[in-house]
């Protein structure tokens, strides 16, 4: 299957804070309508991988689990590489999950600060009768890191795919406007052919520069 463009989104938070729950209901509840859509690969507490149709471009989207790595803060450099987009989960239940985004958003910044990045913050748990985070907490915070926030609902009728399929079409449309950011988006067979293109034309302009060098 050919796409127009091809996403990774990154899942960030705690150990345990429902990011590989959300990848099981990604992978789930993903009911294509029709054959353009499908969950191409699953792999729990590792990837889902979606194909799908949004505003008439054909979309694969990579949403990545950090696999554990977050118990021990060991991700690395490669584990940020080539992304566009973030979901930054934290539980309502759990308020050091809470305080612990602040850091995870550093983190972030810091092995993303070359590529702009779309960033959900998102809360679970938040209609628990537990809730200890408040929706005042939430709205500060979500303002104080300029981020959108989404409650996730991990039930059978789970909000998921809509939170990821919002963050996509932000992507989308973040990168329409800058065409650095169409390219960063694009298959690696179509980024392949474009650098191939800039550099003959590097070495066409080389020559015709060469024409008119001095002879004295």
């Amino acid at each position: 299957m050919r796409f127009d463009y091809t996403i990774k989104i990154i899942l960030l938070g705690d150990h345990a804070v429902g990011k590989s729950s959300l990848l099981v209901h990604l992978a789930e509840q993903y009911e294509p309508k029709d054959n353009s859509c499908q969950c191409l690969d699953f792999r729990p507490n590792g990837h889902v991988e979606l194909a799908m149709r949004r505003n008439g471009k054909r979309i694969l989207a990579k949403i990545v689990d950090t696999g554990g790595q977050e118990r021990f803060r060991s991700i690395t450099a490669s584990f940020y590489r080539g992304t566009q987009g973030c979901l930054l989960l934290f539980d309502a239940e759990k308020p050091d999950t809470f305080r612990h985004v602040n850091s995870w958003y550093v983190d972030l910044e810091m092995y993303t600060s070359r590529q702009p990045m779309s960033t959900f913050l998102l809360g679970i748990n938040t209609q628990s009768h537990n809730r200890q985070v408040t929706p005042e907490q939430v709205e500060r915070l979500a303002t104080q890191l300029e981020m959108q926030y989404h409650e996730l609902l991990l039930t059978k009728k789970s909000n998921a795919v809509e939170i990821v399929f919002a963050l996509l079409d932000k992507i989308v449309t973040h990168a329409s406007r800058l065409p650095s950011l169409t390219i960063d988006i694009l298959p690696y067979q179509a980024r392949q052919h474009l650098a191939e293109k800039a550099r003959r034309g590097s070495q066409e302009g080389v020559l015709d520069a060469e024409k008119f060098k001095c002879a004295c």
